[in-house]
């Protein structure tokens, strides 16, 4: 039993029908909640932008140091964006710190955070572009909807035409036995 559909067992044919198209409605507006939504380009030229070189030779980037900080790339680059020009340059030099085995880090966080969050879009620009994305997966999510609706009432439709009794049964075919000595006569007319 999917939780808050208050169905079980114990309902009519029609009515476990209803529970059943409640849980997918359940279901996909669950999936929905959980898709990515940050998960945007718009994002890319500060995320995959370099921090700096490690003292063992490997770069990194912005979406690789977020991501060692245990912090949502795109949630974070979301939330800068948001920000002032100087405030989202102050945070991310703060969390550029953190890095110790980026040996000019320290000295060059200020810098480096200032030259990466001029590479973030614009807030005006976030959100005509989040906007879009927005009513994207509002259509997208409803189309969905509507055909699985759709392939739904199909079935039903099926499953009730299945079961249902023929309006006009076909009469039984009546068997004539003659026996083998009379042959049937032609009929003349």
């Amino acid at each position: 039993m999917i939780e808050g559909t208050a169905c079980h067992a114990s309902v009519s044919r029609p009515a476990a029908g209803w529970c059943t198209l409640k849980a997918l409605i359940i279901m996909t507006q669950t999936a929905q909640r959980a898709a990515p939504r940050f998960l945007t380009p718009e994002f890319n030229v500060f995320l995959f932008a370099m921090v700096g070189t490690d003292s063992r030779g490997g770069q990194l980037s912005v979406v690789s140091a977020l991501a060692r900080l245990d912090l949502d790339a795109w949630e974070e680059a979301a939330a800068l964006a948001r920000l002032p020009r100087a405030a989202a340059a102050q945070h991310l030099s703060a969390l550029l710190r953190k890095f110790p085995e980026i040996p000019y880090i320290r000295q060059e966080a200020g810098a480096i955070a200032a030259r990466l969050v001029a590479l973030l879009p614009a807030a005006t620009a976030l959100r005509s572009s989040s906007n879009g994305a927005r009513s994207r997966r509002v259509a997208a999510s409803t189309a969905l909807a509507l055909g699985m609706l759709m392939v739904y009432v199909v079935m039903i439709g099926l499953q009730f035409s299945a079961h249902a009794p023929a309006a006009h049964p076909a009469p039984a075919a009546a068997s004539i036995h003659t026996p083998s000595s009379q042959a049937a006569a032609p009929l003349l007319p």
